[in-house]
């Protein structure tokens, strides 16, 4: 059954970014965001995995005070013809089957056979040409990939309580998704 796409609209601070929801890519993986996003979990949110040419991760927030916990979702059906991750798809980073919970990421690069061969890694849809090239695409890379590949920050220090202090004095130039609304 077909659904309509829905469109969800980030505010970050590199400017607006529309985010096309396919739900038909990715059932469960689509409803999570889209829960994500009517929930306002997505206030002040790091982009902290930003590599060039690769991607650009979200979804690792500092503990939050009467923050609601997300159980991880089930994984969604692999659709041959999303195989082969195109620039501007998002989707779930998952880290084992059936890992999905708040973790997400943009593709920054093209055809990027590393991309979508776990049952995880199934585009949920993706942020419009406009958005790649006005905002997205000036998104800071410079911290690169999560340690022990880069010198980002360590998702576990961004998750403890003290993580937006390590973020602001660490990593002073990341980009933050501030709000995320549908329409």
């Amino acid at each position: 059954q077909n659904v309509r796409p829905t469109k969800v609209t980030c505010k970050t601070t590199k400017g607006d970014i529309d985010i096309i929801v396919e739900r038909n890519w990715s059932p469960n993986g689509a409803a999570r965001f889209l829960e994500l996003v009517d929930d306002g979990f997505y206030s002040d949110v790091p982009f902290f995995r930003c590599v060039d040419n690769f991607l650009c991760q979200f979804g690792a927030v500092p503990v939050r005070s009467g923050a609601k916990a997300y159980a991880p979702i089930p994984d969604d059906s692999q659709l041959p013809v999303l195989r082969n991750f195109k620039r501007g798809y998002v989707s779930f980073a998952g880290n084992g089957p059936n890992s999905r919970a708040t973790h997400m990421f943009i593709t920054l690069g093209d055809n990027l056979s590393s991309l979508g061969t776990m049952p995880w890694e199934t585009p949920i849809g993706y942020v419009s040409a406009e958005s790649m090239q006005n905002v997205v695409s000036r998104f800071n890379t410079s911290y690169g990939d999560i340690p022990p590949w880069g010198k980002g920050p360590e998702p576990a220090r961004i998750e403890a309580p003290d993580g937006a202090i390590y973020l602001r004095q660490n990593f002073p130039e990341m980009d933050y998704i501030l709000s995320c609304s549908r329409g």
